[in-house]
């Protein structure tokens, strides 16, 4: 992975930075917004009365559209994990082994230059609060919706049926939570359609990812309204190819961390 340019960052960042930080220690009960490389320093040296270090930027760096970094922390088990959010999804790259030097080196590189290490070999891990209330989120072709009901998952389904869309994504959060991903194949509407489906629950320890591609819409149907009404996920059978979620998820952080920002003029002013 590459390193994090900071000269994609706007001027005003760098102007603002000594501001725009927060330094927690002692477990969490100490937080200050003074933070200079000395205060993070004497912090990771103390690590053993602090239990762990973390530097939070107030506004997170956005690294590209989708992707945002807000935070780093060093644990008394010489631990670093870095904090990403990935559209509605926390991430954290975490590894051991550090020393208060390098620990300190790297805190001090992301309070003075926004600048990350690389993360090729780190586990990527998500985060889930311990107790997730229930909720639900539908996007289609990029384009989130407010407000919706289960009619309106099902007229997403309907759409890329028809060729008036392309992929939905239906998640949902809360003690049975995860998420269907439906992708349609091509834009010839004169072909049979083929459909990208994948799956996955948030089980525990472990979740569980399944992908297939098919060409029977009635199948889907089913799999979409049993989610949405009874949270049942769809039973595997053989056309569906099991995957590695953490693996995925890990590959998806590399994804985003790697492509070129693509934001329009419009965009880059607003930041």
């Amino acid at each position: 992975m590459n390193r994090f340019d900071p000269k994609r960052l706007q001027g005003k960042f760098r102007a603002m930075q000594k501001t725009q930080y927060v330094l927690i220690t002692d477990n969490g009960k100490e937080r200050t917004s003074h933070v200079t490389d000395g205060r993070i320093m004497k912090a990771v040296y103390e690590i053993e009365a602090n239990g762990y270090v973390t530097l939070e930027r107030c506004t997170p760096v956005r690294l590209v559209r989708e992707a945002e970094c807000f935070a780093i922390t060093f644990y008394e088990d010489s631990r670093v994990a870095i904090y990403f959010r990935v559209r509605k999804t926390m991430l954290r790259m975490v590894k051991g082994g550090f020393s208060c030097d390098a620990a300190a080196d790297l805190m001090c590189d992301f309070f003075c230059s926004a600048r990350l290490p690389d993360m090729t070999l780190w586990t990527c891990e998500e985060l889930k609060p311990a107790s997730r209330k229930s909720e639900s989120n539908l996007s289609v072709d990029g384009e989130d919706f407010r407000y919706f009901g289960s009619a309106d998952v099902v007229a997403a389904l309907e759409n890329i049926i028809d060729g008036k869309s392309v992929w939905m994504l239906y998640d949902f959060t809360g003690e049975n939570g995860g998420y269907i991903n439906i992708r349609r194949r091509g834009d010839d509407l004169t072909q049979t359609a083929k459909y990208e489906v994948e799956c996955v629950r948030w089980t525990e320890p472990t979740p569980t990812g399944y992908r297939a591609v098919i060409s029977d819409a009635a199948p889907l149907r089913g799999w979409l309204w049993d989610l949405v009404d009874a949270r049942k996920f769809p039973d595997p059978t053989p056309e569906w190819e099991s995957f590695d979620v953490t693996d995925y998820f890990q590959r998806l952080t590399f994804r985003f961390l790697d492509k070129e920002d693509k934001l329009d003029k419009s965009d880059n002013d607003e930041r």
